[in-house]
């Protein structure tokens, strides 16, 4: 599970967002095409991805794993001056 992009194929994806992006969705990773970088500290984003019954988090849970691999938890060092 993605915690410092937005994948542009994932469930909760808005086809709205490529005209009009939300203020936590940032530049796309030029490396993984449809991997968008977010302000993962923006509480929109933390709404996706956990916390509610329909969070991307919830949705594993409920497939029966019984925990989730957090991905790009460097993303921190994208924001860094």
């Amino acid at each position: 599970m993605s915690i410092g992009e937005a994948e542009n194929y994932r469930y909760y994806w808005k086809s709205a967002w490529n005209a009009n992006k939300p203020v936590w969705l940032d530049a796309e990773n030029p490396n993984w095409a449809g991997n968008f970088k977010v302000k993962y500290w923006n509480t929109e984003w933390q709404n996706i991805i956990y916390g509610n019954d329909n969070s991307y988090l919830k949705k594993i849970l409920n497939s029966g794993f019984d925990g989730a691999y957090l991905d790009i938890i460097d993303a921190f060092e994208y924001y860094e001056n």
